[in-house]
């Protein structure tokens, strides 16, 4: 696992804790999304059930050297945040540690498949002044061809906590 200095305090400071207490920390929709599972899409690239549905919304003629720009464009999820509260340490905090749990409980669904290896999260939440406009995402893509050098640099997002988690994380440990 990989954080800039802007997630660091933010993600110490948060708790995935056991999975049977998801149902607490996630909204529906992001517990859907996790029961849906994986999918092994065009040219082996890995999936979100959920977001990339039957297929017939995305092209499929996926190329290996940009399969993890698929990845991103199909596995971006948008985390719900409205129901936080506003005061900006604590609305940071929950945003992070609904992230953490979202981000922890879908790489651990993806065990198994093919490529799962190299699977990676990418957590991103705005702790700019627009905070509570720009809330939080969680995209995921395997570290194969196309995979983004800017994530190599964490610290160059100004704007934003980040971090990336691999699928061999041990979550028990901030």
């Amino acid at each position: 696992m990989r954080m800039n200095a802007l997630m660091l305090p933010l993600w110490k400071a948060t708790e995935v804790g056991d999975p049977k207490i998801l149902p607490e920390i996630l909204p529906a929709e992001l517990r859907d999304l996790i029961d849906g599972g994986w999918r092994t899409g065009p040219a082996g690239a890995l999936l979100l059930d959920g977001c990339y549905g039957d297929g017939s919304g995305w092209r499929s003629d996926w190329q290996a050297d940009d399969i993890a720009q698929h990845e991103l464009a199909v596995n971006d999820v948008g985390i719900p945040c409205d129901d936080l509260p506003e005061e900006r340490e604590a609305f940071l905090r929950g945003a992070v540690a609904r992230s953490r749990a979202f981000a922890d409980a879908a790489l651990r669904a993806a065990n198994g498949l093919p490529t799962a290896d190299t699977l990676v999260a990418i957590v991103s939440v705005g702790v700019d002044d627009d905070f509570l406009t720009h809330g939080a995402t969680v995209k995921f893509a395997t570290e194969r061809g196309g995979f983004p050098e800017t994530y190599a640099e964490l610290d160059r997002f100004r704007f934003e906590a980040m971090a990336v988690l691999d699928a061999h994380e041990d979550r028990a440990r901030p």
